[in-house]
Formats: C-alpha cells, structure tokens, sequence
C-alpha cells in the first residue's frame, strides 16, 4: 500500500501523471460564458502564481502639476513683468542703451516689405546669416520689381547664405506677385493706415507668414507695440513658468501679448532675445538679479 512521503523526504523524481481530463460537456450544455479551462501547472508554480496575485499591486503615484499650473496664474502679473525688465536692463545696459537710440532714430525705419522680407529671411537660421542674405539679394536685384520677375534660380543662389533658399524664394516671389496683381506695385505701405488687426489678417493671408512674423513687422517696421515671440523669448517664458510648458510659440504670444505693458514691449523683446542669445542654461541669473534689486 503506497503512502504519502514524510514532509521532509523528498521523493525520487517521477514522470508527471498526466492529470484525469475533463469530462466533455454534453451535446445541449453550453459551458458557462466565463469560465475558462485551468491551466495545467505543477502545484508549486500555483502556489507562487496564487502568492503573486495576493500581493497588492503598486499604485503610480500622479505626476506634479508644471510650475506654470501648480499654484499660479498661467500668465505673469504686471509687476513680475516689469521686475524681469528691470533685471534684464541691469544684466545687458550696454545692449539695451544701443536698442533705446536706435528705435529714437527715426531715420532707421525701414519699408514695410524690406522688414517681412528680412523676417522670412531669418526663419530657420542667425541673424548673422539672414542679413547677409538680404544685402546679397539687394545687390543682385536692387528693386522688388526685379526680384518679382527674376529667374526664382538666381535668387535663390543670391539668398543662399541664409539657408531654406528654394522654399523661401518661391515665398517672396509669391508675395510680390501677390501684391502686384492686387495692387499694382510691390509694396506695403499701405498697411500703416491700417489699424493692427488689418495688418496681422493682411500679412498672414501670405503662405509663409505666422504670428511671430507678422508681429515682427509690427514691432520693428511700423513701431507698433506688439510682443513677437521667437525661439528664444518662448523658452525663457516657459523656465520663467510665465506660461504653461504645453503651450507652442503662438499660444505663447496670444497669452504676452495680452500681458506684457504696451510700453514695455519692444524693449522686454529685444531683451529676451539678447539674453537667449548670451545665456544658454536657465534663467537662474534673471532670478538671482530680480533678489539683488529686490533687497537694495
């Protein structure tokens, strides 16, 4: 007669019996819509599978909320506005003495074509680049009219220098046909009787022509306040926490544009842009200033 061996004796390996099938159901007897046959696993492997689903499973705990939501406006207020102006004026005089008597400069405003088409020009690459491009294509083809009509090889080889020749060239030309079909004349001037609105709708209808640079022709050519956002201004705003990191540049210039002071506009802009330019890793120098200024 065969026992069961002790506990601690353990017995000489044997072929596994294979277990006793399952009676087939009968012919009319559906199983139930659940059930599912059991595996066939030696009793250690249920008894770790059994342990496995006691444990209690480990709850992921909730990402934190970005500094732009936990806790804070998604937009900054006026006076944190106007204490990182003061702070960027102190990190770079130099630099924003130069940018306060060059916009004092009357004689420094450029036709309103000649600044869109520097704006397209720089998209995608240094200033350095953009404005070498514009005086090469001005001295190949002094007019707009020549431009317009010109081989759209030859003035992609004279813009070369700034990168995206091809796609940029066929913009230009497309805008200066645009308005000569329209209006008789490659030129812009038009738009300074023109209230803001007019001339963001007007100039964005031109493939190629966004928020930013629409803004920039507003700002710089027609000395009109409006806040652009670039690459730069959009990545300070986002470690400054003054908008919330899911927002792309032109939900970032709807939000400052609405908050930033009219006054403080093209400065705050060309200071940010500087900085962007100086300062690579972070905004902790804006901070530390901001503390200095705030404890004198």
């Amino acid at each position: 007669m065969e026992g069961k061996p002790e506990p601690d004796v353990k017995p000489e390996p044997l072929e596994p019996k294979p277990e006793p099938l399952e009676p087939k159901p009968e012919p009319d007897a559906k199983p139930e819509p659940d059930a599912k046959p059991e595996p066939r696993t030696s009793t250690s492997k249920k008894r770790t599978s059994t342990a496995a689903a006691a444990r209690p499973k480990r709850v992921k705990p909730e990402p934190p909320a970005p500094p732009a939501l936990a806790g804070r406006a998604s937009t900054p207020s006026e006076a944190e506005i106007r204490a990182v102006h003061a702070a960027l004026c102190a990190i770079h005089p130099e630099y924003i003495a130069r940018k306060r008597a060059e916009r004092a400069d009357e004689s420094g405003v450029r036709p309103i074509l000649d600044a869109l088409v520097g704006t397209i020009l720089s998209q995608n690459t240094t200033d350095v680049n953009s404005h070498r491009a514009f005086a090469s294509l001005k001295a190949a083809f002094p007019t707009w009219e020549e431009v317009r009509t010109a081989d759209p090889a030859a003035v992609e080889e004279s813009i070369r220098s700034g990168g995206l020749a091809a796609t940029k060239t066929a913009r230009i030309q497309i805008i200066l046909n645009t308005l000569h079909a329209e209006r008789g004349e490659c030129s812009l001037e038009f738009l300074r009787s023109l209230p803001n609105a007019d001339v963001v709708a007007q100039l964005r209808a031109f493939k190629g022509v966004g928020a930013k640079t629409a803004a920039c022709v507003l700002l710089f050519a027609m000395r009109r306040p409006d806040f652009a956002v670039d690459t730069h201004v959009w990545k300070i705003a986002m470690a400054l926490g003054w908008v919330p990191k899911a927002f792309d540049r032109d939900q970032t210039y709807e939000a400052l544009n609405a908050a930033v002071p009219d006054e403080l506009k093209f400065e705050l802009h060309v200071l940010l842009v500087e900085d962007g330019k100086v300062h690579k890793n972070g905004v902790s120098h804006i901070r530390a200033e901001m503390r200095a200024m705030k404890s004198e």
